[in-house]
């Protein structure tokens, strides 16, 4: 099923409240519970924006459905990712993204369904500083597996590089990521593009409200990836809420600041872990 133009932009606000129910749920199952202040780990508090990006290493293995409702000015996605992460070596993940999507789109641009482009990606943990620091190196390429005709892929492979730090406070984890993308050139629908290398910076902050509850906010921004494209500036709250020992609900709004971000973003989705 796709939807028709622009009905994405009404359902968001509804969509949206799902997102802070589920914050506000969490949040009351871990009334009077005492507050973590070393929530670390992977599986406790994953970013969002930035899963592939940020210093944890998952613990074991982690597998993640999610809906995304993503709105751009012309265009909306509605799309199931498919998430997977492993530690095959000891402070080495490996991961993968990717979904089937439909789209719907103003106009004569190009909209459909199938599949979305696929991220793979591998980090070490490089090591910490005075056991509150944490650091990690990694490299993510994009295959072309969307299908452009439908808006959904570009047509080109993409390698990224990047470098990332967690810090512990007392209160909340502060997150922080540096990097690059080289983009190759393709095109989506008609329309071709001319691939430029993009830089990448982005910071988080996880705000453990208990063990089971994580408040998660998130600013990333990307250059311009293709000639006379714009760049990406985008903000997001989140919640990543554990009510089983190893399944966590996650959920998260985001908003665009420029013109190349999209207007906004629900993800509503199930993370299991062990």
């Amino acid at each position: 099923m796709t939807l028709e133009p622009r009905n994405m932009n009404r359902m968001l606000p509804a969509l949206s409240a799902l997102v802070l129910s589920l914050a506000f749920c969490g949040a009351a199952s871990a009334a009077g519970a005492a507050p973590s202040a070393t929530s670390a780990t992977s599986d406790d508090g994953r970013l969002f924006q930035s899963f592939a990006e940020d210093a944890a290493i998952v613990r074991n293995q982690w597998w993640e459905g999610t809906l995304d409702f993503t709105s751009y000015e012309h265009v909306d996605v509605t799309a199931l990712m498919l998430t997977g992460a492993l530690q095959p070596l000891k402070g080495f993940e490996v991961g993968g993204r990717v979904g089937f999507g439909s789209s719907s789109a103003d106009g004569d641009r190009p909209d459909g369904s199938g599949a979305t482009d696929m991220d793979l990606w591998g980090k070490w943990h490089v090591g910490t500083a005075g056991d509150r620091t944490d650091f990690a190196v990694g490299g993510l390429a994009t295959i072309p597996t969307g299908d452009d005709t439908a808006g959904l892929g570009y047509d080109a492979f993409n390698f990224e590089g990047f470098g990332s730090m967690r810090y512990r406070m007392p209160e909340a984890i502060l997150t922080a990521h540096l990097g690059f993308r080289m983009n190759g050139d393709g095109n989506i629908g008609e329309a071709d593009l001319d691939g430029k290398t993009s830089a990448l910076i982005g910071v988080g902050m996880i705000f453990p409200v208990s063990d089971q509850v994580g408040l998660v906010g998130e600013a990333n921004m990307e250059s311009e990836r293709w000639e006379g494209a714009d760049s990406d500036f985008r903000v997001l709250v989140g919640v990543n809420w554990r009510p089983l020992n190893k399944g966590i609900f996650r959920g998260a709004v985001s908003v665009g600041l420029t013109d190349g971000a999209p207007d906004g973003r629900l993800q509503i989705g199930y993370a299991y872990t062990f």
